[in-house]
C-alpha cells in the first residue's frame, strides 16, 4: 500500500513527493518527478513567449525611432542643400557687383611690340543673377584690324567655368578661383589661325592686370602680352 505523500517547498513552490512504493512494488519517487518536470515545462512556455512579446515590441520600437530618424535627417538635409544654392547664388551676385562700373586702359603684345586700347563695362542683374562683360579692344589685335566690340554674359545661378562664344575668340570658358583669380581659356582663335590663348590674373575693383600667351599646337608660346586696367570713376 502506498505511503501517504509528504510535501517541500522547493524553489517558491510546493513539491510533493512519496517515498514509499505503489501497488506494484514499484518506487512512487517518479512520479513527482514527472510532476516537477511538467510544472518547470509550463513555467518554461510562459517565459517564451514574455521574451518574444517583449522582442517584437523593442524591434518595432526600434523601426519606429530608426524611420522617424532617418525622415528628420532627410528633410533637414534637403532644406540645408536649398538654402546653401540660394545663399551661393547671392554670394556670386554680391561678389560681381564689386567689379560693377567701367574701366579703361590698355593691352601690350611684349613678344612683338604692338599695343591698343581697352575698354571694358560691367553690368549686374541682381533679379536674374547674371554679369555681362563688354569689351572693346582697340588696335591690330591678334595681329588683324581693330575688331568689335564683343559681350560675355555670366550666369551666376551656377558657379564657373562659364562658357560662349565670340567671332573674336571662338569658343572660350572663363573660370574664377578663390580671391578673385581668373583663368580664361580659347582653345582655337579664328584671328590667330586656330591658337590657343590664355588669359590669366587676379581681378581687382580698384584695377587689375591680366598675362595673356598665345600657345602653338602641342605648347610652345608664339606671343605674351599683358593687359592692364583701372576704373574711369
Amino acid at each position: 500500500m502506498a505511503a501517504p505523500p509528504r510535501s517541500r517547498v522547493a524553489d517558491g513552490g510546493v513539491v510533493i513527493a512519496w517515498t514509499g512504493t505503489d501497488e506494484e512494488g514499484r518506487p512512487m519517487r517518479r512520479y513527482w518527478m514527472i510532476l516537477l518536470v511538467l510544472a518547470l515545462a509550463a513555467c518554461g512556455d510562459d517565459a517564451a513567449t514574455t521574451t518574444t512579446e517583449a522582442a517584437a515590441t523593442t524591434t518595432t520600437e526600434a523601426a519606429a525611432t530608426t524611420t522617424t530618424e532617418a525622415a528628420a535627417t532627410t528633410t533637414t538635409e534637403a532644406a540645408a542643400a536649398t538654402t546653401t544654392g540660394v545663399d551661393a547664388t547671392a554670394e556670386r551676385v554680391a561678389v560681381a557687383a564689386t567689379y560693377a562700373g567701367t574701366y579703361t586702359g590698355e593691352w601690350n603684345n611684349t613678344t612683338f611690340g604692338s599695343t591698343g586700347p581697352v575698354d571694358v563695362a560691367v553690368t549686374v542683374d541682381d533679379v536674374a543673377a547674371s554679369t555681362l562683360i563688354s569689351i572693346d579692344l582697340g588696335g591690330n589685335v591678334f595681329g588683324g584690324s581693330n575688331p568689335d566690340p564683343f559681350v560675355v554674359e555670366l550666369d551666376l545661378v551656377m558657379p564657373s567655368p562659364y562658357t560662349g562664344s565670340t567671332p573674336l575668340l571662338g569658343d572660350y570658358s572663363v573660370e574664377f578661383g578663390s580671391e578673385g583669380g581668373l583663368v580664361i581659356t580659347a582653345p582655337s582663335v579664328p584671328g590667330l589661325g586656330g591658337l590657343m590663348l590664355v588669359v590669366e590674373g587676379t581681378l581687382d575693383p580698384e584695377g587689375f592686370s591680366l598675362e595673356y600667351t598665345m600657345l602653338q599646337e602641342g605648347g610652345p608660346v608664339y606671343a605674351a602680352g599683358v593687359l592692364t586696367v583701372a576704373p574711369t570713376e
